[in-house]
């Protein structure tokens, strides 16, 4: 027998069917419309602006006294006596140390004998060549009156031209022994090394009791002293060839010595050599790994701190730098880093960008040029109204061909 309630329970069921699909498509309606939103990430950009990209070019270098001088002995003795010690302010003609100098002593004596007996011996060929040239007078006015011969006239010439000749022969030998005299004078007078210069007193290189060797003679070890004016110190840096036209004589530089602190002093480019000087292995500013040559760059640094700053230290020289005519830059954080940090700039590199065109990110290759802490120069591949992506920090790396929506625009 059937029963009644069979007819009544079917269109129950039908409704419950039907509630739950509506509710399978709205929960489908509602995932579809979230992974639609998800899949469009929100982004920061910036439009490319001229910027007159103020740079630091950076460089090591070595600091050295402007005026330092290596004292070397002119004349060969036994070092005798030491006036100065390392340390000590010396003035220009101050006595620094004396030469043995008895032996140029000697030779003095000897010489000014031999000069002053030269000078006698002149003053008795004069007398005689003036004795000989009154006989000549006398016996001439004799001839004319007949009262000699004509042979008596010329014995009389005779004598007069050997006394002339000896007198003048007399004085050559003065000046032969003058010249003498003044060369052991001289030797005498460089027995006594003087400071060439007002400065200080950076080493002594010898004892006393050792014999200083004259640098003519090259015998290594023959200086015996350095002097120079701590006042001018000079950084020399190398700079590669992408960098050192950028700098000229006058420009201004700063110099930090590590060793000292990292307080830079302002120093003034002097010279920058026209010349490349060789490559070594290793050297900062890509010269030596990429085979470009390097060039000498000379800082003159009045120095502040004499106490400290010693010749021989290194040192770190940064060289403000303008361009001279407004360049494309973005911001370095725009920049992709695929794998491995971003090409140095200004030698030609290139990079990547994301550029948002029609709500899409896609990436872009473009030339680099050169850059600061912030902004990066871009020679090729962008123009100021496309709009670069710049990635929030902590923000994962987005993917090129992202659909992507605009939260933050910045113009220039």
């Amino acid at each position: 027998m059937n029963s009644p309630s069979t007819p009544e329970r079917r269109p129950r069921r039908l409704a419950i069917a039907a509630g739950a699909l509506a509710l399978c498509v709205l929960a489908l309606g509602l995932l579809a419309t979230r992974n639609t939103v998800a899949s469009v990430a929100p982004v920061a950009v910036v439009n490319p602006k001229l910027d007159a990209l103020p740079t630091v070019i950076f460089a090591d270098g070595t600091l050295s006294y402007r005026n330092e001088l290596a004292m070397t002995a002119e004349v060969l003795g036994a070092v005798e006596e030491i006036y100065v010690r390392q340390g000590d302010e010396v003035k220009r003609g101050q006595p620094l140390m004396k030469l043995r100098s008895q032996q140029y002593e000697a030779q003095l004596a000897q010489r000014e004998a031999g000069r002053d007996g030269e000078v006698a011996s002149l003053e008795v060929n004069r007398a005689s060549r003036e004795l000989a040239a009154a006989k000549l007078r006398r016996f001439t006015e004799l001839r004319k009156q007949q009262l000699v011969s004509e042979a008596d006239l010329d014995e009389a010439r005779a004598a007069y031209r050997q006394a002339d000749a000896e007198y003048r022969q007399g004085g050559t030998r003065i000046q032969n022994q003058r010249a003498l005299v003044d060369e052991v004078q001289d030797s005498l007078h460089k027995s006594l090394l003087r400071s060439p210069i007002d400065g200080t007193v950076l080493s002594i290189d010898v004892s006393a009791g050792e014999t200083a060797v004259p640098s003519a003679l090259s015998f290594s070890g023959s200086i015996v002293a350095r002097i120079a004016d701590t006042s001018v110190l000079v950084a020399t840096a190398k700079l590669g060839e992408y960098d050192v036209w950028k700098i000229r004589p006058g420009a201004i530089a700063n110099v930090v010595v590590p060793a000292f602190d990292e307080t830079p002093l302002q120093g003034t480019v002097r010279s920058v050599s026209m010349a490349p000087t060789r490559a070594a292995a290793g050297s900062g500013n890509g010269a030596a790994a990429t085979g470009a040559a390097s060039y000498e760059v000379l800082i003159d640094i009045r120095n502040t701190r004499r106490a400290s700053l010693r010749t021989g230290m290194t040192c770190r020289v940064e060289f403000p730098s303008r361009k001279a005519a407004p360049v494309l830059t973005v911001p370095i954080a725009a920049l992709r880093e695929e794998g491995e940090a971003v090409p140095a700039a200004g030698k030609g590199n290139t990079g990547t960008v994301l550029v948002v065109r029609d709500g899409i990110a896609s990436l872009r290759e473009v030339q680099l040029g050169d850059a600061n802490d912030s902004r990066q120069e871009i020679r090729r591949g962008l123009s100021a109204e496309d709009l670069i992506v710049v990635p929030a920090s902590g923000q994962p790396s987005l993917q090129p061909g992202t659909r992507v929506r605009v939260i933050s625009y910045e113009r220039g």
